[in-house]
């Protein structure tokens, strides 16, 4: 088990707070220093998921969740194999009205449709959203230009492309449209559920919904 994983499930348990993940994510604490700690937290071979979950709960109305849990796995796991990234999901939800006071955010989204209906996009104050495009992009990218965007929107779209074929291995029949990009996005999705995520270059919050917010 990884330091990220074992911390997720610490997080996902209460035992964790989240001001602490800074030094986790950076490498600055240890497996062993947490587990030293004596917290008993249950074994779990799919926290993120489970974070997620645990977040979807706090949300009035929301209604079904697998194809949100399912997608969160993905993008975890995407973050990893395409900008090197390890990350941590906070299990509580991000509130509408904390969504409607941050300013100067830069958001990306893409909007699966056919079979299934779902959204999902990356919100991020503009040196997080630099930091995430240039991971993806293998070179530094210093301005909100053209090429940050199509970065973003090209990470999305891979990560979405992914997706829809495991929709297609459930005999599903889903389609893709274009990425989109906006600055000062505030939400206002169907069913919607904002997820902080916690990586070494900041945090960033990942919204799903089963309309356009973007």
């Amino acid at each position: 088990m990884s330091t990220i994983e074992y911390a997720q499930r610490l997080l996902n348990a209460g035992e964790l707070e989240e001001a602490e993940l800074e030094g986790i994510l950076q490498g600055r604490v240890t497996e062993q220093a947490l587990r030293s700690r004596g917290k008993k937290v249950d074994v779990d071979t799919h926290p993120a998921r489970t974070a997620m979950l645990i977040a979807a709960k706090a949300v009035k109305g929301l209604g079904e969740t697998r194809y949100y849990a399912d997608f969160v796995e993905l993008f975890v796991a995407s973050l990893e194999r395409f900008l090197h990234l390890s990350c941590i999901l906070s299990p509580v939800p991000v509130s509408q009205e904390e969504l409607a006071e941050r300013h100067h955010v830069w958001g990306v989204a893409q909007h699966i449709t056919g079979d299934v209906s779902m959204v999902d996009g990356i919100l991020a104050k503009e040196p997080v959203f630099l930091a995430l495009a240039s991971k993806y992009a293998g070179f530094d990218l210093t301005e909100m230009d053209e090429d940050a965007i199509d970065a973003l929107e090209e990470f999305i779209n891979v990560v979405n492309g992914l997706y829809i074929v495991e929709l297609a291995n459930h005999k599903m029949e889903p389609d893709l449209e274009y990425p989109r990009a906006a600055e000062n996005v505030i939400p206002h999705g169907s069913q919607q559920l904002a997820l902080r995520v916690y990586t070494e270059v900041g945090s960033f919050l990942l919204v799903l919904s089963t309309d356009a917010f973007l």
